[in-house]
């Protein structure tokens, strides 16, 4: 049986004692009711992962004693989301997916067409609850690896962080477009990858989107929901990337 795994920020990791505080504290001793003695494993979400042994709880904190440490390689290739917001709980499963599927950002855009509009206290109240859910899905995974979450941003802004060396790809219904598979003439390292909301995107915005060197490619001939596309578009690169 696996052991249950936890995850602590690397910013606060010790390599000799390490510390949960927090909702992790909460989870570990409260939810998951774990004791003195027991062993449980610790992520920090870039890839390192350590076996410890519970060596003491207090009321807010869990200490733990590393026994066994292991630095996992990141992959090849990052792959950059860049998903448009769209409805709370379809958002929320394409994030804890982008986790599963190895996604290296997140980087979520307003369109002309998006539907949710963020600002202020509830912007800050949806990125908390959006890194708990990532958090969750990275630990019951298990995968070492957690994706950046970035600050939701215009699309014309998100546009110009995008690097012009890297694949640029956009989902499209356009007859005579290419397949991903099509576009790897050459090694990849990173790909910026762009999913429309539900109305997808305008005409204007791929316009943009192409003169920022996004290339449009197929995901086949059925219209897919913006988070299906989001899940199929990752595991159709990952699947590429690592052939």
């Amino acid at each position: 049986m696996s052991l249950s795994r936890f995850h602590l920020a690397p910013n606060v990791w010790r390599e000799d004692a390490l510390v949960l505080t927090g909702d992790e504290a909460i989870h570990c001793a409260r939810v998951q009711r774990h004791q003195v003695g027991d062993f449980v494993e610790i992520g920090d979400g870039v890839g390192r992962v350590a076996v410890a042994e519970i060596t003491a709880i207090t009321k807010s904190e869990v200490h733990l004693r590393v026994e066994a440490l292991r630095r996992h390689d990141p992959l090849p290739y990052r792959i950059h989301l860049l998903p448009a917001l769209i409805k709370a709980e379809p958002f929320e499963w394409l994030l804890e997916k982008s986790v599963e599927l190895g996604a290296a950002s997140v980087r979520p855009i307003f369109t002309e067409r998006t539907v949710v509009h963020l600002a202020g206290e509830q912007m800050d109240k949806k990125l908390a609850k959006w890194r708990r859910l990532m958090i969750e899905s990275a630990k019951q995974c298990h995968t070492p690896f957690l994706p950046e979450l970035r600050l939701p941003q215009p699309l014309s802004q998100a546009l110009e962080h995008t690097p012009s060396d890297a694949l640029k790809v956009l989902p499209a219904l356009t007859e005579s477009i290419r397949s991903v598979k099509e576009l790897l003439v050459r090694p990849i390292r990173e790909v910026y990858a762009m999913i429309g909301p539900e109305g997808d995107f305008s005409p204007q915005e791929e316009l943009l989107a192409r003169e920022h060197g996004f290339e449009p490619v197929t995901l086949g001939p059925l219209v897919l929901r913006a988070e299906t596309a989001a899940v199929a578009l990752l595991t159709i690169l990952g699947h590429e990337l690592r052939s």
